[in-house]
């Protein structure tokens, strides 16, 4: 308990400086805080990231407030100490030997790695770097719970009951019908989609995947008109309940 009270107080610590719910780290701290209690999603850039990916991460971090995972940012420098170019180092991100230099952090960096809770092997994130995608990852390797952009917390619930071995599924799909009566406005038409989703597999017991990985191909595409774009990547948002249901629900 005294370990785990000491952990908890250092999180707080470290992350009193840092961009919301973006914990920094170093050589000590990520040691002590990836491989524990809590799966860990860590991104490793320069001191002071700024731009599109930096802005997506910050956004990823809001996103997961609440969520049980941790958040961590290694920040490496380049002059002085040259703090945390060890880190670098161990992940493969810097030749041994070889200092990085300040033209080196932009054309390596950022990088981005899972490490699961309770220990096992860290994963690198080859993904694209931006909050839905970065979200998603982390809902499928952490499996804890995002409530995601167009998704609803109950009919999360019914994905997540819809899947589990044995479910009574006629049942699930009468009970989120009734409950999507109830609804209005855009909350309405995305309840809609989950019970089609549902009545889909009746046919077809491959679809929620099937259609998942298609619409994630045309998104990340880019050849839609940007409104159809934002609507199918709603629709993934909805669908990875079912290819990735959460237990926590």
């Amino acid at each position: 308990m005294a370990v785990r009270v000491n952990v908890l107080a250092l999180l707080a610590a470290v992350a009193h400086a840092a961009d919301y719910n973006i914990v920094n780290l170093d050589n000590n701290t990520l040691k002590m805080l990836t491989g524990r209690d809590l799966p860990a999603f860590v991104r490793f850039d320069k001191d002071y990231p700024y731009g599109e990916k930096a802005d997506a991460f910050k956004a990823l971090a809001q996103t997961a407030v609440g969520a049980k995972v941790l958040i961590g940012s290694v920040g490496i420098s380049t002059y002085g100490e040259k703090m945390n170019q060890d880190v670098a180092e161990q992940f493969g991100y810097k030749t041994p030997g070889k200092d990085l230099e300040y033209s080196d952090m932009d054309t390596i960096f950022p990088k981005y790695r899972f490490f699961p809770a309770n220990g096992g092997a860290d994963i690198e994130y080859t993904g694209e770097v931006k909050p839905d995608a970065m979200t998603l990852f982390l809902k499928k390797e952490a499996k804890v719970y995002f409530g995601l952009k167009g998704t609803i917390r109950e009919f999360d619930k019914f994905a997540a009951d819809f899947m589990k071995d044995g479910a009574n599924k006629a049942e699930v799909i009468q009970t989120a019908k009734a409950a999507a009566d109830s609804l209005t406005g855009a909350d309405k038409e995305a309840a809609a989609y989950y019970v089609k989703a549902m009545e889909k597999t009746q046919d077809k017991s491959d679809w929620f995947k099937t259609e998942f990985e298609r619409l994630k191909q045309i998104v990340a595409g880019g050849k839609v008109a940007p409104a159809k774009r934002e609507d199918m990547a709603l629709k993934v948002n909805r669908l990875s309940s079912f290819v990735t249901p959460n237990d926590e629900l």
